[in-house]
């Protein structure tokens, strides 16, 4: 049972992700439900690390549920932050997810299996786009949503030359510049 911990907690942030959906109106509930998924994203990583429980079902169960998350996070932005997007950063948007898909097929193609690599990157890229409502709360900036949109823009494209680069799939390799 301990050792599904981390498991269960990327299987809980892929429920509640979707039901952050129906939470849209009800601003309470729905922070406290994404606080709530933001932690388990930290903890299964942690729990899983500090006791020994990795493993590749659980790094592809991680990434399926961030993948998950930021497809929901992707909708709901798109619905209720609409007054702050603008062409230019709708074909950045487009790009980057464009080369995230590049990259799930040169996986599939290339390992038999999709892969996604928890590279420092893509951690930041997480952590920017989690925190990016609250801080779009405080600084309605542009310059702030280009910033988020160059990191994640960045790490996409680190992500896609690992695959490139590497005969097998590492899903724990921090940067292509350090093992």
């Amino acid at each position: 049972m301990t050792k599904n911990i981390p498991n269960m907690l990327s299987s809980l942030r892929i429920v509640f992700s979707i039901f952050l959906l129906t939470l849209i109106p009800h601003k309470i509930i729905f922070v406290a439900i994404y606080i709530f998924i933001g932690l388990t994203d930290v903890l299964d990583g942690f729990i899983a690390r500090r006791y020994g429980l990795e493993s590749d079902l659980g790094a592809k169960l991680d990434s399926f549920a961030d993948f998950v998350f930021y497809l929901i996070f992707l909708i709901i932005f798109l619905k209720e932050y609409s007054s702050i997007i603008n062409f230019n950063r709708v074909i950045m948007l487009i790009l980057i997810i464009a080369i995230r898909i590049l990259n799930l097929l040169f996986t599939k193609i290339k390992y038999k299996e999709f892969v996604f690599i928890h590279t420092i990157g893509n951690k930041l890229s997480g952590l920017i786009i989690f925190l990016m409502p609250i801080m779009l709360i405080f600084i309605k900036s542009p310059i702030l949503v280009w910033t988020i949109l160059i990191i994640v823009l960045i790490s996409a494209l680190e992500e896609l030359l690992i695959t490139i680069k590497y005969k097998e799939p590492d899903l724990n390799r921090r940067s292509i510049l350090f093992k």
